[in-house]
């Protein structure tokens, strides 16, 4: 379906659609547990998902019937939470209180739920969040929801240091990144990532750092709340595979440093195993066709616009929708690679399974499912990527994905994938 577009219609969401979900997402923040308030049938993904990550005793349910969502179930909750703490073998720092979509039907005045939990349970912190799926289409879309309720966190009043966070991305970037050797030659401090803290005390020093380097979309509403509240800065730094935009960032970076390019560490050798390891994919893939999918990068038309310059043969790009940090490289594709087909991945007609490309390369675990590949690199979400370091390490993963077909089911299950 070469539809060149995204049409708003009935969605179909493949057993290799999803990502980590806002319940995974929110796990992040040291020392939490969270209550889930929601009919039965609500629970359930998040739920699976928690389980196959062995977090399911930080996780409870207020399971709520009709009676209750027609006479409100504000209420119930604080007895739930302190029924909930009494089975835990140690005290919270922070406890999530996750409401569905139907509370935004129902108007929970979710502020003084939170003042009556924080009165009733001093020491925690408490935060209520929105499961909504219904709000995707919004500016405040589940995962950037999520990740504003996780920073808020931040309370700030340590001395400030050096320190540079990174956010809106779901790992850690590879410590074996050329950032990090950058950013100390700037005279900045390290990267810091919420995933890396196993205390909230400890979660504490990302309120000290110097700089938010927003990476992911997801990240850029709370990085302005933390410029805001605690005087953070913010830099917009997105994951890209082309050389150009690559060092159009790091040359943002010294900028915002205060650093001349010249002064700055010199990148050249990195660039230069970046444009080899291109080569080298690019020699052993032939002339495979690649599908690029949304599963794999938060950009898809941008990484989809990187292969086809370093030479590869890309067949299809799939995604959901296109974001905005994507237009323009969308805008690129139709222009300059009409014969690249754009696929709505979540459009309902892709259920019949047509137009498969069994001898593909899928960069994306819902790419390999739809058209069927032979093959699948392993990337997802632009995990640990960023820089040329992610270029090099998409290259390899290439290759690595032509030693053997692909297998989509052990894929599913070990990205944990949640739709």
């Amino acid at each position: 379906m070469n539809c060149g577009c995204f049409a708003d219609t009935l969605h179909y969401a493949s057993p290799a659609n999803g990502g980590r979900g806002v319940v995974r997402t929110g796990m992040m923040v040291p020392e939490s547990v969270q209550l889930f308030v929601c009919p039965f049938a609500c629970g359930r993904h998040g739920a699976i998902s928690i389980m196959k990550q062995e977090m399911k005793r930080r996780l409870a349910y207020l399971y709520v019937d009709q009676s209750d969502i027609i006479s409100g179930y504000d209420d119930l909750i604080p007895p739930a939470v302190e029924e909930f703490l009494q089975a835990l073998p140690a005290r919270p720092r922070v406890v999530l209180v996750f409401v569905s979509c139907l509370d935004d039907l129902i108007g929970t005045d979710n502020d003084a739920l939170e003042d009556t939990l924080h009165a009733r349970f001093p020491g925690i912190r408490f935060r209520v969040c929105h499961m909504n799926p219904i709000s995707l289409g919004s500016a405040t879309p589940p995962g950037v929801s999520i990740q504003n309720k996780m920073y808020s966190l931040l309370e700030g009043g340590r001395a400030p240091d050096r320190g540079v966070n990174c956010l809106g991305n779901l790992a850690q970037v590879d410590p074996r990144g050329e950032i990090h050797a950058f950013l100390a030659g700037l005279g900045l401090g390290e990267l810091r990532h919420i995933s890396r803290y196993t205390s909230f005390e400890d979660y504490q020093q990302m309120g000290s750092s110097c700089l938010n380097l927003v990476i992911a979309p997801q990240g850029k509403q709370a990085a302005g709340q933390l410029e805001r509240r605690l005087g953070i800065p913010m830099l917009t730094l997105p994951v890209s595979y082309r050389l150009e935009e690559i060092e159009a960032g790091y040359r943002s970076l010294a900028r915002w440093a205060d650093t001349a390019w010249e002064l700055a560490p010199d990148l050249t050798p990195w660039r230069d195993r970046a444009l080899a390891a291109a080569e080298r994919a690019r020699a052993r893939v032939g002339e495979i066709p690649l599908v690029v999918d949304a599963s794999a990068f938060q950009r898809p038309f941008g990484a989809a616009r990187a292969l086809l310059e370093y030479g590869f043969s890309v067949a299809r790009v799939q995604a959901g929708e296109c974001i905005p940090w994507d237009e323009e490289h969308l805008a690129w594709l139709r222009e300059h690679a009409p014969q690249v087909e754009i696929l709505q991945s979540n459009h309902h007609r892709v259920v019949r399974f047509e137009g498969q490309l069994p001898h593909s390369l899928a960069v994306g675990v819902d790419g390999a499912y739809l058209a069927g590949s032979r093959y699948a690199a392993d990337v997802f979400n632009d995990e640990g990527l960023l820089g040329y370091h992610g270029v090099i390490t998409l290259m390899e993963r290439l290759e690595q994905a032509l030693d053997a077909p692909a297998d989509v089911r052990k894929m599913i299950h070990e990205y944990g994938l949640v739709v």
